[in-house]
């Protein structure tokens, strides 16, 4: 009887072990990644066009599964039935992605030439799209067309993506999130752009953690149009180019609700801009240095629409020291009311408010910087 026993359980643990082999065999199977120059014919040898490659690549890469596209350098050319419109401008691509998909693109360089007008993805229309990997590289910095003429990625009426570990160089726009809800961009690099390296531009509940935007324009690292409930955190923002001594770092424009945290900023006439219509956000734990105004609080750039005041903002537990050359302007604030500022460091009377007695209770509130001289 034991005997028996003993052979019935072991064949059931075989039929079971055969089971799970079966079935981890068909997962594997299904998951498999399709990959661009094994069954797409994508050459990333630098010379050949391998846009037409890529782009049936994605279009064949079924819902929900991965691309690879491998090492390699990969030129592409603009495709002229892609053409996106955003309040800036229309934009030109080379590749579109309008479907839940994961693209990985670990050594993979992008190339293509500024003068043609173009961009790399357009992300359209969907949702759960991941882009992981990759180098996009433009030839030079554009010096002609819109501040969307060459967008590198736009991300653009699309939720719950995201974009990790991509470089992007020499773009009118690195990363362009546009009406997009929910997404991630964690450890992007961007840098060399003619525009932003990174903008948020009317959308929410975006996280931008940990990216490192250098030596662009028109705010590097902007979230602007109107969003709400962004986080901005743990990055560093950067303009150390000869000349370029008028741009602005992290700007934060008609935005409301939203988190600046932990972040460092260097190099620019505005640090941390705050400005045009911006209410109830938060700047806190940065460190800002270096700039013509480490922090500001102002009217805007011009034009009735461009001088709203902003409210509510509160300045928390930032370092805001040795502004640049001969500036006084730690932390500066001319406009709006109900503002917080607290615990932040600045060096001696480099605490501007415009108003007097506000100016002596804040005072009270921070802390003062020994510097040496």
């Amino acid at each position: 009887m034991t005997n028996k026993k003993t052979r019935w359980l072991l064949s059931l643990l075989g039929i079971y072990g055969l089971t799970i082999a079966f079935l981890i065999g068909e997962n594997l199977l299904f998951d498999e990644e399709i990959n661009a120059k094994t069954q797409f014919e994508a050459e990333g040898d630098g010379m050949t066009d391998d846009t037409q490659a890529i782009q049936a690549a994605i279009d064949e890469t079924p819902i929900g599964e991965t691309l690879h596209i491998p090492a390699g350098v990969y030129k592409l050319s603009k495709n002229p039935d892609l053409k996106a419109t955003t309040g800036y401008g229309d934009s030109s691509f080379a590749l579109k992605i309008s479907k839940p998909i994961t693209i990985r693109m670990d050594g993979a360089i992008f190339q293509t030439e500024a003068d043609g007008e173009y961009g790399v993805f357009w992300i359209t229309d969907t949702a759960d799209v991941h882009l992981k990997g990759g180098f996009l590289m433009g030839d030079k910095i554009p010096e002609s067309g819109s501040l969307v003429s060459n967008i590198a990625i736009l991300l653009q009426d699309s939720q719950e993506s995201s974009i990790e570990n991509v470089y992007t160089k020499n773009y009118s726009q690195g990363i362009h999130l546009h009406h997009a809800n929910g997404n991630l961009l964690r450890n992007v690099t961007s840098e060399f752009n003619y525009g932003s390296g990174i903008i948020n531009f009317a959308s929410d509940y975006n996280v931008i953690e940990s990216c490192v935007v250098r030596n662009s324009g028109d705010g590097h690292l902007s979230l602007f149009g109107g969003g709400k409930h962004n986080v901005v955190k743990g990055c560093f923002v950067q303009e150390n180019r000869p000349g370029f001594t008028d741009q602005q770092g992290i700007t934060v424009e008609s935005e409301k609700n939203s988190l600046v945290e932990k972040n460092a900023v260097s190099g620019f006439y505005y640090g941390i801009d705050i400005k045009n219509g911006a209410d109830s956000n938060v700047i806190k734990g940065n460190l800002t240095f270096n700039n013509e105004f480490n922090i500001a609080v102002r009217p805007g750039d011009g034009g009735n629409n461009l001088m709203t005041p902003s409210h509510n903002i509160s300045i928390i537990n930032n370092l805001a020291i040795n502004p640049r050359e001969d500036s006084e302007r730690g932390i500066y604030i001319n406009v709006g009311e109900g503002h917080i500022v607290k615990g932040n460091t600045v060096e001696e009377n480099q605490l501007i408010l415009r108003d007097e007695e506000l100016r002596s209770v804040y005072q009270k509130e921070n802390f003062t910087a020994a510097v040496d001289e």
